[in-house]
Order: structure tokens, then sequence, then C-alpha cells
């Protein structure tokens, strides 16, 4: 599976899953080193997950309106 190969995989999920800004800022520095990112996206997006927590590089308001463009 993608998320095998994700960059955060190690990482303290609690950064992924705050709505801190100093924990948004270190987990889209993760996603913008990940091989996977835009599969972690489309995953968010598929599901229509628009929590406040990071998903490909992006908030959950980030999706949010990504998804609204589309």
């Amino acid at each position: 599976m993608w998320q095998d190969s994700a960059a955060c995989k190690d990482a303290d999920s609690n950064l992924f899953l705050s709505g801190v800004t100093s924990r948004v800022e270190k987990a889209k520095a993760i996603c913008a080193t990940c091989a996977v990112v835009d599969k972690c996206l489309q995953f968010a997006i598929d599901n229509e997950d628009f929590e406040p927590h990071v998903y490909g590089g992006l908030t959950g308001e980030e999706r949010k309106k990504l998804f609204a463009a589309a």
C-alpha cells in the first residue's frame, strides 16, 4: 500500500492531527518530502475527509477548497 512509503509513517501522528499552526507547519514540511503525497491527498479527497488534520500536505480547510473547486 502507498502508506508504507509515506514520509510520515514513523513521525509523531500528533503533528498531523492537530490544528496548532506550529504542528501543521512541521507536518507540511514532512509532506513536502514525501514520495506519495499525491496519493495521500487523493485518499483524503476521495473519502471527503475535511477534518482539521493534515493529509497530502493540506489542512482540512485547504482540502475542502480544493474539493469545491473540482
